[in-house]
């Protein structure tokens, strides 16, 4: 997701289609596009096309990313995650705040700790999306306390993120007992968890 040298399970060359796991199961992140693009159809009031869009880039990008191990894979793969997480907390922190200074403060602790943390290769790399999740679940109570229909849609969300970084950070000790891995479980889960924000996200433009 960002861009940080995950060891991955799934190798099973060097080569071309070397994790073909890893790049076949982001498909879901463009069946989740599609999805999210169809909802937002069905809601005149929002204007959040730019997020599935970005969805079904970060699919492409990851793809690309797991199939050739290239440079323009991972760039692809890094911009399109970095900006669909930093529109997403844009908006999230817009929605819980009217200080656009307080949301720009917010806003740039979390990327500052999000850059930091990835110096440390704690849960196979996976640290800076704990602080992405911390920082979800924070502004998350704060966003149902404005709009309490949205709770359940919130709660999983949550859960759906700590389950995908628990795949994420484990992949590569669980290879003994499951070869291929569990990263394409992070794709198939973080495809999920990016069609949900979305809703969510246009569950507060619609009111």
């Amino acid at each position: 997701m960002l861009d940080i040298p995950t060891q991955y399970c799934e190798s099973l060359s060097g080569h071309f289609l070397s994790q073909p796991l890893n790049a076949i199961s982001n498909v879901t992140f463009l069946i989740a596009a599609f999805l999210a693009y169809q909802y937002l159809r069905q809601q005149p009031a929002t204007r959040l096309y730019i997020l599935p869009i970005l969805l079904g880039v970060i699919g492409i990008g990851s793809a690309w990313w797991h199939t050739t191990n290239s440079h323009v894979g991972d760039i692809l793969d890094t911009f399109s995650i970095g900006l669909f997480v930093s529109i997403v907390a844009i908006l999230l922190l817009t929605q819980i705040t009217r200080s656009k200074i307080v949301a720009t403060i917010y806003f740039t602790l979390l990327l500052a700790s999000v850059i930091i943390t990835e110096r440390f290769p704690i849960l196979n790399d996976s640290l800076p999306y704990v602080i992405l999740l911390g920082g979800f679940v924070i502004a998350g109570i704060i966003y149902i306390k404005k709009f309490p229909s949205a709770k359940v849609i919130f709660v999983s969300a949550s859960f759906t993120f700590l389950t995908a970084i628990i795949f994420r950070s484990t992949d590569i000790l669980l290879c003994p007992l499951i070869p291929l891995g569990t990263h394409f479980l992070w794709h198939v889960l973080v495809a999920g968890l990016g069609y949900q924000i979305i809703l969510m996200l246009a569950h507060a433009k619609s009111k």
